[in-house]
């Protein structure tokens, strides 16, 4: 498989090993202010295992703007749309989704169970029950957050600020995702309006096909909190797999990366990637 063998109007990039029968996918899907480039540390990881479609979302990185129209109309839908369209042309990946590439991933695999093999959520960030789908403030709050690596001036100085950001980051994931907040749709985000309007209860109850959900235990700044832990223990879903990394904020790949793996790793193995 090739990129020009996918139809799509988002940029897609594909690494590791070649795509055929015998060779399981992951669709990697990114968080907000990420791109399809965030995943370095994966990619070194994976390659010799598995074929990697990695995707540039709507509004990040190099793919296409959200127009006027989709940014009235639930953003975060338009996205899951976005990836069941990529979905629809491979052999039922597992989907892997960082918060809101989480979101996306996990909307996509109930919408579309036939698609998916299995996913896996770092610290995936759904609707929650009680949240708004758009909050300006929210959306005026992350403009704010990037605006370091907006005003950077060369990719050294862009460097530079992410490691004093990110002191404790892979040196391979500071300057893509500096580049990845500088390529994003700022209208977009703005708004504050990036998820897929289904909450979360509803999703991890409809869920049909297995999931891993790994999450950090640092409370300042995960979205898998105590109460949504209390709630997917409630719900008591059999496909879904809670696992928390030590030492892990937002963003465990990168805040514990061997260990982020070692239990990704560990649960892959138990997939079937056999015919369905």
């Amino acid at each position: 498989m090739t990129t020009r063998d996918l139809r799509s109007d988002l940029v897609v990039r594909l690494a590791g090993m070649p795509a055929g029968p015998q060779t399981p996918t992951l669709l990697l899907l990114h968080g907000l202010t990420d791109s399809g480039d965030g995943w370095p540390e994966a990619i070194r990881h994976w390659e010799s295992d598995y074929a990697m479609v990695l995707v540039d979302q709507r509004g990040h990185g190099e793919s296409p703007r959200f127009t006027a129209a989709q940014l009235d109309s639930r953003p975060g839908d338009h996205m899951v749309a976005d990836a069941i369209g990529i979905l629809e042309q491979l052999d039922r990946p597992v989907v892997v989704g960082h918060s809101l590439g989480g979101a996306v991933a996990l909307t996509a695999a109930v919408r579309r169970p036939e698609l998916v093999r299995a996913v896996v959520l770092e610290d995936p960030a759904p609707l929650g029950p009680d949240e708004p789908e758009a909050s300006a403030a929210r959306g005026a709050e992350y403009v704010e957050g990037i605006r370091p690596s907006l005003a950077a001036r060369d990719d050294q100085s862009l460097l530079d600020k992410r490691r004093e950001q990110h002191p404790d980051w892979p040196e391979s994931e500071l300057l893509v995702t500096g580049r990845a907040e500088q390529q994003m749709d700022i209208e977009y985000l703005g708004r504050g309006d990036w998820k897929p309007a289904t909450p979360w209860p509803e999703l991890f109850e409809r869920l049909t096909v297995p999931a891993l959900v790994v999450s950090g235990d640092d409370p300042d700044e995960i979205c898998v909190d105590a109460a949504m832990e209390r709630g997917l223990v409630d719900i008591a879903n059999p496909h879904v797999t809670l696992t928390r990394v030590a030492g892990a904020g937002h963003c465990i790949r990168r805040d514990q990366t061997q260990a982020f793996y070692d239990v990704v790793d560990a649960w892959l193995a138990k997939v079937e990637w056999g015919p369905s």
